[in-house]
Parts: C-alpha cells; sequence; structure tokens
C-alpha cells in the first residue's frame, strides 16, 4: 500500500522511533489488511544510515517450516546463526548466536506474522523477549489480532511475556468515516459507501479505489477466500451460509441453513472473519461477504436462498425485506410478488422511498404473470417513489408503460390520471412543452368522465404549467400566487397525494385562467373526501 495507508497513524509511527536504539519487544497488531506492514515499512525508511534491518516472516502454511522467520534471519547474516538454524538445532540452542548477531552493530529485527508461527518460532520468541532488554536493537512483532481465537498458541505466549518481558504493544485501528472520505475524494467515490463497504480496513479500501467500479476487487477477492480457504470444511460451509444473510445471520436462522456446521461458528469468530453481535453473526467486511457469496454454485447460492426463505417463512411476524430478498435469490417469483409489494409500502409509510422503489422494481422483475391492472398498479407506486427521491429518468420510464396498462384494460379516469403525473415529471425534467401537451390531454381525457379529484388536479396541474412557462413580463404582471397545499395519500386512487395539490390563489395567467377557475371549483369538491 502507498503513503495513503498511513493516515491516522501518527501516534503509532513516532512510537516506533522512540524505540530506535533501545531494546524492547514492540508488538504490532491489526486486522488482515489492517497496515502493519505500511507502518512497519514507513519507520523502516526513515531509519539513520548504517542502521541495519534483519526480516523474516512466518509462512500461512497447513504445515509451516520450523522456525521460519528466523530462518530467513540466519540467511542474512551467516556465520554461526546460519549454522546453528541450519543445522536443525532447537531454539535454546539457537538463542546464543542470535543475541550475539543483535549485539554485533545497530539493528532493527522484524518478525511478521506471527499468528501463522510455528511453535519453535514461538518459544525462540519467548526467549528472546526475556533477554531482549539486554540489547541496543528494538524487535518488532506484527500478528493479526483478529485471528488469536481464546486458546491461540500466540496468545499464551504474548500474555507470558507481558509479565516477563519490556514490552510495548501498538495496536491499528480501522481508518475513521473522514479517512475513508480524505482517500475517496481523488477518486470521486462515495465515500459513505466506501466506507459502510470496507468498515475502513486499509487494504480493502485502496483495493476498492483502484478497482474502480468494480464490485469486489480480484485483489480482495482472493485474499479473503485465501483466508476462507484454510479453515475446514464446516468452518467454511457456515461461512457460505452467512454470506447470504443481510445484515446479520440470527443463531436460529444459521441452524435451519447449516445444520451441523453451525458448531464451527466459534472457528469463525476466531478467524476473524466474523464478529458476534446482540442477536446474531455477521461478516466483518460487507467486501468479504460479497467475496464469499460471489465464490457459491449457483446450486448452493440457490439452496441456500431457498432454505432461508422457508426459515422465515415458518416464523410468527416475518421480515418482508429480508423475504422478498431470498425470494428473487431463489427464483421463486409467487413468493417475490407476495411480500416484495408489501415491503414497498411499508418502507413508503415510513418515508424510505429508495428502498420502496427498489422494492417495487424487484416485484415487476417477476411480474410477468400478473395482468395488466395489477401491473400498472406496481408501475405508478414505482414511479411515485422514483419521483420523490429524484431518479426522474426511472419514474418516467415507469410512469409511461404504468400508462400503457391503463389503456390497456380501458380504466380512463387511471389513464387521465396517470397522464397527469407523466405531464408532472416532463416538467421537472425540463420538458415543459411536452409536459403542457400531455397535461392537455390529461384533461380532455378526465372530462370525458364524471368530475372528480383526478380532474381537479389535472386542471391545477396545466394551470402551474401555464405559470411556469410565462415569460419574466409576463410573470410580473401576475397577481401573486399561493404556494402548493400539501396533503399526503396512503393508497392510490382514494387519497390526495403529497405533492399532488397545486392551489394558485386569484392567480390570472396567461391563458390559464378558465382553467384556474374551474379547477379550484373541482378541487373544492374534491377536499371534502377523506385526505391521508
Amino acid at each position: 500500500m502507498g503513503p495513503t495507508a498511513l493516515l491516522e497513524r501518527d501516534s503509532q509511527l513516532e512510537a516506533l522511533r522512540a524505540e530506535q536504539g533501545r531494546g524492547r519487544l514492540v508488538l504490532v497488531a491489526a486486522e488482515a489488511g489492517g497496515g502493519k506492514t505500511a507502518l512497519v515499512q514507513a519507520f523502516l525508511a526513515g531509519l539513520p544510515r548504517g542502521v541495519r534491518v534483519l526480516q523474516g516472516a512466518c509462512d500461512a502454511l497447513f504445515t509451516p517450516r520450523p522456525l521460519g522467520p528466523f530462518a530467513d534471519v540466519a540467511h542474512a547474516t551467516g556465520g554461526e546463526l546460519a549454522q546453528a538454524v541450519e543445522g536443525g538445532a532447537r531454539p535454546h540452542e539457537v538463542i546464543g548466536p542470535l543475541v550475539d548477531e543483535l549485539r554485533t552493530k545497530p539493528t532493527v529485527l522484524v518478525l511478521e506474522d506471527l499468528h501463522w508461527a510455528d511453535e519453535s518460532t514461538l518459544d525462540l520468541l519467548r526467549l528472546l523477549g526475556r533477554r531482549v532488554e539486554g540489547l541496543d536493537a528494538p524487535v518488532l512483532v506484527t500478528y493479526r489480532d483478529d485471528e488469536l481465537g481464546p486458546a491461540h498458541p500466540l496468545r499464551i505466549v504474548l500474555g507470558d511475556l507481558e509479565s516477563t518481558a519490556d514490552t510495548l504493544r501498538l495496536r491499528l485501528p480501522s481508518l475513521s468515516a473522514e479517512a475513508v472520505g480524505e482517500l475517496a475524494q481523488p477518486h470521486g467515490a462515495d465515500a459513505a459507501d466506501l466506507y459502510a463497504k470496507t468498515a475502513g480496513n486499509p487494504f480493502f479500501v485502496t483495493e476498492a479505489l483502484a478497482g474502480g467500479g468494480e464490485a469486489v476487487p480480484v485483489t480482495v477477492r482472493d485474499a479473503v477466500l485465501a483466508r476462507a480457504g484454510r479453515l475446514e470444511s464446516r468452518a467454511r460451509s457456515l461461512l457460505e451460509a452467512v454470506a447470504i444473510v443481510t445484515p446479520q445471520a440470527e443463531l436460529w436462522l444459521l441452524e435451519r441453513l447449516a445444520g451441523d456446521s453451525v458448531d464451527a461458528l466459534d472457528t469463525c469468530l476466531a478467524s476473524g472473519m466474523l464478529t458476534s453481535h446482540e442477536n446474531g453473526v455477521a461478516f466483518r467486511h460487507e467486501l468479504a461477504r460479497r467475496a464469499v457469496e460471489e465464490s457459491l454454485s449457483p446450486a448452493r447460492r440457490l439452496d441456500l436462498h431457498r432454505r432461508a426463505l422457508g426459515a422465515l417463512e415458518s416464523q410468527g411476524t416475518i421480515d418482508l425485506s429480508r423475504a422478498a430478498h431470498h425470494a428473487e435469490a431463489a427464483g421463486d417469483a409467487d413468493a417475490v410478488l407476495r411480500y416484495a409489494p408489501s415491503a414497498g409500502d411499508y418502507a413508503s409509510e415510513l418515508g424510505a422511498s429508495r428502498e420502496a422503489a427498489a422494492q417495487y422494481g424487484r416485484a415487476l422483475r417477476f411480474s410477468d404473470a400478473l395482468g395488466a391492472e395489477a401491473r400498472g398498479d406496481l408501475l405508478e407506486r414505482r414511479a411515485y417513489a422514483c419521483y420523490l427521491v429524484g431518479e426522474f429518468d426511472e419514474a418516467l420510464a415507469a410512469q409511461e408503460q404504468a400508462l400503457e396498462c391503463h389503456r390497456q384494460v380501458g380504466d380512463t379516469r387511471a389513464e387521465g390520471d396517470s397522464l397527469r403525473s407523466l405531464s408532472r415529471l416532463l416538467r421537472y425534467v425540463g420538458r415543459a412543452e411536452e409536459a403542457m401537451r400531455v397535461g392537455e390531454h390529461a384533461v380532455a381525457v378526465l372530462e370525458t368522465l364524471p368530475e372528480g379529484r383526478e380532474l381537479g388536479l389535472a386542471y391545477c396541474n396545466v394551470s402551474h404549467l401555464h405559470q411556469h412557462l410565462e415569460d419574466e413580463e409576463g410573470e410580473r404582471r401576475a397577481q401573486p400566487r399561493a404556494r402548493a397545499a400539501r396533503r399526503p395519500r396512503r393508497a392510490r386512487g382514494t387519497r390526495l397525494r403529497r405533492d399532488d395539490v397545486v392551489v394558485p390563489a386569484g392567480a390570472v395567467v396567461r391563458g390559464g385562467g378558465s382553467l384556474l377557475r374551474a379547477g379550484a371549483r373541482v378541487l373544492h369538491r374534491a377536499r371534502s373526501r377523506p385526505l391521508a
């Protein structure tokens, strides 16, 4: 990672610099991708000339090589240390040559990824920690603390060293939302979304930015799957089950999805890939969840979503949004149409218009079997929800399709009201002349029917369009106009919607005065109907 990865790492870097020339064990901990290596490399780059750097690392092997990081060091130094390590000496036989080597010249010893260390490496680290105070060489040890379960061998060694050696612990936290925003700004990326997906993990942040619009960068995917691949099979199966459940997997749900594999939960938590919440477990990072989910075979993914849907349906009170999600992923059209529209209505009642639009869109993707009337109703709801969040292209597309559905079933009143809604949307996207033609068409259609709410709104819409199209001179001559009277609407066709009503008070607009007066009269009668 580049220099940007060192945001919010100043205090840790200064702490490392303060240890230069001092014999001390410095423990640098962070989660996977937390920036341990970047911090150490920044420290090493600023060392005075003449200070030797010896580095060794543990490898992610199922059977680690004995004394792995010390073998790297011995290869660099040669001499008695190399002879001891290469000759298969035991830790207590290696510690003497190692200490002697560290005393020969100013040195910094770096031992990386000790969470993968073999037992002999940990034994030698324990011996070195007890002798480090007599040296002029700081020993930097890096490890992933999110992978240390209660019984992890490294955790036990660190506990022993805490009471017998001079140690300094440096813990690297995740980046804050502000730091992620600073990194995202030059790329034009959505900082809030990036932070939500990465939880501030420096590796995930930098790789996501480097990947541009890629959902899960290849580097992130490979790192996540390599980490998951080191787990035993039941733990991997449990990760797969958690990956298809959002935002978190409750324990009762995991039992239905994973069966006996739920016993591997402690292993998954100890690996650092999952984290526990009050009511269940979830992936520590959204990008990691997506990487695991995308790695599933189509058959496995389908099976898990079907199980999840069945489990949710077995509950007394069903979560409509989650049920709709699993129904779509399971390809169950009937279930999608059973849950998605209701989830959209519920979201709309709460003012979550973006979620409502998405749920209506989900239902429409499975609406081939619906009749034109039901499909038109869904399209109307999606158009209005999209309009509320400013997604005007989507709103226009849905409104135009709704209009065609109303025409197919011969519902003249719905057709006229749909034309009026379409006219309003056209005005919002700057197509005022077209909006006027459509608005007048709405009036013409509705005037063939008995007067009602729809005609009053159509008159008001056209009157407003006359105001919108007037030039500056005409606007100055016009009389003052009242602000829009706004009333929310809960059910289409029976109650007024917010932003539906525009009532100019006594305005005489060029070409629009008669429509204004007629609309006001009709609207006065319409107001006697229930409003929500």
